[in-house]
C-alpha cells in the first residue's frame, strides 16, 4: 500500500471536506492482440485521473475472507445488467490471467499523480450471471512470489536455447543445457549456469 500523498493527507485531516474519496478500478486482461483494459469509478460521473478516464459504473467490493487454509481473498462484483461484462468475459477467454488494480484518490486532487491507496490483485475465478460479473480476487503477497525471481543452478544452463542470452545461432536444433553440450556447440562463453556456487570456475 502506498503512503498518503501530502495533498491527500491535508484533505484527510480537514474537519470538513468539499470533495470525496473515490475508488478507481483498473481491470487488465492480457490478450495476444494487446491487453484489454477496463477502467471504472465508484462515482456518479466519469473521473479523469492520470489522463485516463474511469467510467462511472456500479460495482461492489466484498469483505476480505480468511479461513486459515487459503490466502486472503475478496469478491469484486461488476454490474452485468446491460450484458456488457458478459461480452468482455466471453471475448477474453474468461478473463484468464487478469489483474485488478484498486486505487483511492480524492476528487479535489485529481492532478496528484500519487493515489492515496493502491493495491494489486490477481483474478482467481470469474462467474457471470444476469446481474453481476463476480471476480474472485487474491492479493499478490510476498509469500506467493519467487524470491529471487530466477533460479540459480550450478550445472544447468538457465538460458532459453537460441535466445538473445544464449546467443547460439547455428544449425543445431536442440540443447540439453549442459556445459558439455555448450562446449560442443562452441558457445560455452554464454553458458548460463552459476559455477561459483560450487566454489570454482570452469575452463572455456
Amino acid at each position: 500500500m502506498l503512503s498518503l500523498s501530502l495533498a491527500s493527507k491535508l484533505e484527510k485531516n480537514k474537519v470538513s471536506s468539499t470533495g470525496a474519496w473515490l475508488i478507481l478500478l483498473e481491470v487488465k486482461i492480457p490478450q495476444a492482440a494487446g491487453d484489454v483494459i477496463i477502467r471504472v469509478a465508484y462515482n456518479t460521473e466519469d473521473v479523469t485521473w492520470q489522463e485516463n478516464t474511469y467510467v462511472a459504473f456500479p460495482f461492489e467490493l466484498g469483505e476480505i475472507t480468511e479461513d486459515g487454509k487459503e490466502l486472503p481473498c475478496l469478491d469484486l462484483k461488476l454490474s452485468n445488467v446491460t450484458g456488457i461484462m458478459s461480452r468482455y468475459v466471453e471475448e477474453t477467454n474468461g478473463a484468464a490471467g487478469a489483474t485488478v488494480i484498486l486505487r483511492v484518490v480524492h476528487s479535489e486532487h485529481l492532478d496528484d499523480p500519487v493515489p492515496a491507496v493502491e493495491e494489486m490483485f490477481n483474478v482467481q475465478t470469474v462467474n457471470v450471471d444476469s446481474n453481476y460479473a463476480t471476480f474472485r480476487l487474491g492479493a499478490e503477497t510476498a509469500t506467493t512470489l519467487r524470491r529471487p525471481a530466477g533460479i540459480y543452478q550450478k550445472s544447468h544452463c538457465s538460458n532459453k536455447f537460441k535466445d538473445i542470452k544464449c546467443g547460439y545461432n547455428g544449425a543445431e536444433l536442440s540443447c540439453d543445457k549442459t556445459l558439455a553440450r555448450c562446449r560442443d556447440l562452441g558457445n560455452s562463453a554464454r553458458f548460463g549456469a552459476e559455477h561459483g556456487l560450487v566454489g570454482g570456475l570452469y575452463d572455456k
